[in-house]
């Protein structure tokens, strides 16, 4: 008996461990303010933010200002938004600020400091009155277009935001037609922009447009394959794009509300469904990521049966697929240690290692917080396997598969000729606001040049610098780093060999 219910609990657990191990969501605390629709959502840091839409009961609804803290699970009322009340608004952030702008029938164009909970108005947006536009950030500058401008046609023009000039730059338009209420998001260095309503009669459509900064110019991507809709909800996640809910009509008339959810690959140009959203299908919400989290909430729903509409206040945490870690290599192969090396997934906080000799069965693990791990205490000319899983959320079990299994073979130990040198590389403060200090120590009192690079999740080097290695120190100081808040790595590169911190700026 006792037997049978331990055997019951243990395959209970493995269920559940499963079944929460990616592509899963978790409702979490209700929207702090009146449930409500056509608001705005943008994430500075560690915090996301909700604001403006309209709940259909009070005319200051669309001022309304909420900070959500995911490590709490709080929402906490802000700074009542400086503009005039209004639904269908642009939101989204640049460093460490947020902007709120146009929507309903205004222009104006405002910036959210969340140190000081204060708002400042800038420089209105110079394309017009509109509304259901669509936004996104990409580094240091902001981009507002397309919308409801008044007139027959929609809108198709794309305006550029200089925070540090407080300047509009008109830039190339979007292909296709003109849109309204098209989601968009950025993705490393690229925008997006996903479907929305073609025609003032509210025509669906499914085209995706991708706009470089870099030439100013767009390129259509793989269409959208789910059903055409309007009022959807977008954002960027760990490499990825994420697309879903939104509504269509049937017989002209008729709203069918959705709750589907897509992931779109920039690397693939391919779009995969994943889990619906839980809860009320819906349109009109709201969509954001925060860390490595995506979250919808709010919105609006019809219910046929009684021709009701409903406005809504729940909001849902989305956990996404922990990827296996790609591109593995072995290097600095040596009689008794190798160093094991894999691409960075964004989404991983840690990465878990497994080796032992090849054709003996027990493994034996180890963490490491980086793409690359030390393997040390190995045999003198013996072959061993190792491979690699992400850990994307190590309190709740999240973690991917472990990836195929690689080999290398250690040296003889007469071929050694090794300089046991090894170095201890801090950086701090850590998290950063944007000026760091660079410490590290040689074994050995060398003195060489040495290279130093900010690398983001994406691998891209965004600042570079040449330091001296001096009787085998560096102590440097990093000033005046302006880079997106998030995770990076600082790599530091001594006579072809490349050693590792993670920072993360503020």
């Amino acid at each position: 008996m006792n037997k049978n219910i331990l055997l019951s609990f243990l395959l209970l657990k493995i269920v559940v461990t499963d079944t929460y191990s990616q592509n899963v969501w978790m409702q979490k605390a209700d929207y702090g303010g009146t449930a409500r629709r056509d608001a705005v959502a943008f994430s500075i840091g560690n915090k996301g933010y909700i604001g403006t839409g309209g709940d259909g009961i009070s005319n200051n609804s669309g001022k309304a200002f909420w900070e959500y803290d995911p490590m709490p699970n709080v929402w906490t009322q802000k700074a009542t938004f400086a503009g005039s009340s209004r639904i269908n608004a642009v939101g989204f952030a640049i460093g460490n600020y947020g902007y709120i702008g146009t929507g309903s029938d205004v222009d104006d164009f405002w910036q959210y400091d969340p140190v000081s909970n204060t708002w400042i108005q800038k420089a209105d947006f110079p394309g017009g009155p509109r509304s259901s536009a669509s936004g996104f950030s990409i580094e240091n500058k902001g981009y507002l277009g397309f919308g409801e401008g008044g007139g027959p046609n929609l809108k198709k023009d794309l305006w550029e935001y200089d925070p540090s000039t407080d300047i509009w730059t008109l830039k190339a338009q979007i292909g296709g037609k003109g849109r309204a209420g098209a989601p968009a998001f950025a993705i490393g260095n690229k925008g997006y922009v996903v479907g929305g309503a073609v025609t003032t009669s509210a025509e669906p459509s499914r085209d995706v447009w991708e706009y470089d900064p870099a030439t100013d110019s767009w390129s259509e991507k793989t269409s959208f394959p789910g059903e055409a809709r309007e009022s959807a909800v977008g954002f960027a996640l760990t490499g990825k794009g994420y697309y879903g809910t939104g509504f269509f009509y049937v017989n002209d008339y008729d709203v069918i509300a959705l709750n589907d959810f897509w992931e779109y690959d920039p690397a693939t140009d391919s779009w995969v469904q994943k889990a619906n959203l839980p809860g009320v299908a819906r349109y009109n919400a709201t969509g954001l990521a925060i860390g490595n989290k995506g979250y919808i909430g709010t919105g609006y729903t019809y219910d046929s049966t009684c021709a009701c509409f409903y406005y809504l206040k729940d909001f849902w945490e989305y956990t996404p697929d922990c990827e296996v870690p790609a591109g593995l290599t072995t290097t600095n192969i040596k009689s008794t240690s190798a160093k094991v090396n894999w691409s960075l997934e964004p989404a991983a906080q840690t990465y878990s290692v497994r080796y032992r000799k090849t054709g003996t069965v027990p493994w034996t693990k180890t963490t490491a917080q980086l793409n690359y791990k030390k393997l040390t205490g190995l045999s003198p000319d013996t072959q061993y396997d190792w491979a690699v899983k992400s850990v994307c959320d190590p309190v709740n079990a999240v973690s991917s598969d472990w990836s195929a299994t690689q080999n290398y073979t250690t040296k003889p130990l007469r071929l050694e000729n090794e300089s046991g040198e090894e170095i201890s590389l801090e950086v701090f403060p850590n998290p950063s606001s944007g000026s760091f200090n660079l410490s590290c120590q040689f074994s050995l009192k060398v003195n060489r040049e040495a290279t130093v690079e900010i690398v983001d999740q994406l691998e891209r080097c965004v600042s570079t610098y040449t330091v001296e290695v001096s009787d085998g120190l560096i102590d440097q100081q990093f000033e005046g780093i302006n880079v997106p808040p998030g995770f990076y790595l600082v790599h530091l590169s001594v006579d072809g060999e490349i050693y590792k911190a993670r920072i993360v700026f503020q």
